[in-house]
């Protein structure tokens, strides 16, 4: 089962009516030592930013960015080997076969992270969603009342005759969003992925440096490593009479808390040409950030996993457990309907110490054990 990347994919909205998929069984082997026929691989498509976590235990399985990237979330079982591979000068026609081991079966939870190079950010009702609109080809829904923005919108800027780059409107937020509030989880990982962002402050608020101090303060609580990106702050409304009163006011409490904030509207273009400008400086000041970033080798660490060719024994209910990666797969290859190969299995626990391990937990006759998907019932010493 493989996940790929889909570049013009934009949500995971399809996974509501569609979560169940499943691979075809490949084919069994035929005489003259042929193969069975593999079955084909499972691809699912899914957007770019797509971040991808085991469930219930949300371990990091990985993240695909790029068009076409690819992860293999399930991998099928690997076929058995057939009697002839275990024929011998001194048994010319053994009866005993490995069956085929079961192919992964498991839950995965998919998180879209939106990618874009620019955000605005800002709280509901700031005027993000005509800023947007002014500056790209974007038409995303606009209205005087907060929220009107429930998922991020995209759009492409011309920064000149030959740069161009992806701005994202990222819904609005309030007081409380790194708890959650407001759908604060869902609004704030947008901005994680965002080069460079935007401050938009209402220059029709009653506060508004106050309301930007408070999305500032959910930024710095989600992630404190969001504040040092480059951040433009964006004054807007200027078109409306109280925001012109207000914006030397405002200005100048913005450059005390170490700003240089800039005054626009996108109703009638006041400051747009400045606020490209501005978006060209940041977008360079980011790449050089990212470039400094590219020098710090990430360290990988690898941990050894003592399961995967050793064993252990473990009470499990009113049985034992078997754990260990070979025994499993030994035990899920297994015909035990088959004396010869249930006669090799036993060998193999005997050799590996495990037949004595089970006795030494106080494994008797009638107990059950567990190796893998396979449930045994213990016989006695003889």
């Amino acid at each position: 089962m493989i996940l790929v990347v889909e570049a013009g994919m934009t949500t995971l909205g399809d996974f509501k009516r569609s979560r169940h998929f499943r691979a075809a069984h490949g084919g069994r082997g035929m005489g003259r030592r042929a193969h069975g026929k593999n079955a084909p691989d499972v691809t699912i498509r899914v957007p770019p930013g797509t971040l991808v976590r085991s469930h219930p235990d949300g371990e990091f399985l990985g993240e695909l960015l790029e068009a076409d990237a690819r992860l293999v979330v399930a991998h099928g079982g690997r076929g058995g080997r057939g009697n002839v591979h275990f024929a011998s000068a001194t048994h010319r026609a053994p009866k005993h076969a490995e069956k085929g081991t079961p192919g992964e079966e498991r839950w995965i939870e998919l998180e879209l992270k939106l990618i874009a190079d620019i955000g605005l950010v800002g709280a509901p009702n700031a005027g993000k969603s005509t800023l947007l609109a002014a500056l790209t080809e974007a038409r995303p829904e606009v209205g005087a009342y907060p929220f009107t923005t429930i998922t991020p919108n995209l759009g492409v800027i011309a920064l000149d005759d030959e740069h161009r780059a992806v701005i994202a409107d990222v819904p609005g937020l309030i007081e409380g969003a790194h708890e959650g509030k407001g759908l604060g989880h869902h609004f704030l990982r947008h901005v994680e992925r965002t080069r460079v962002i935007v401050g938009v402050v209402d220059g029709s608020a009653a506060d508004p440096v106050g309301e930007w101090d408070a999305v500032a303060e959910e930024l710095r609580l989600h992630d404190p490593t969001l504040l040092a990106r480059p951040m433009p702050i964006v004054f807007t409304k200027l078109d409306l009479p109280e925001a012109r009163e207000r914006w030397p006011e405002v200005r100048k409490a913005l450059e005390a808390d170490g700003h240089d904030p800039l005054g626009v509207s996108a109703h009638d273009g006041t400051g747009l040409d400045a606020l490209l400008d501005r978006l060209r400086t940041a977008l360079a000041e980011a790449e050089d950030q990212e470039d400094a970033a590219s020098g710090d080798a990430t360290m990988r660490v690898h941990r050894f996993d003592p399961l995967a060719e050793g064993w252990e024994v473990v009470a499990e209910g009113d049985g034992f457990r078997v754990r260990g990666r070979r025994i499993e797969v030994q035990a899920a290859r297994t015909d035990f309907e088959n004396a010869e190969s249930r006669d090799r299995f036993w060998r193999l626990l005997e050799r590996l110490g495990i037949d004595a391990e089970l006795r030494r937990a106080g494994a008797g006759a009638g107990a059950a054990v567990h190796i893998g998907p396979v449930e045994l019932e213990w016989g006695d010493d003889d």
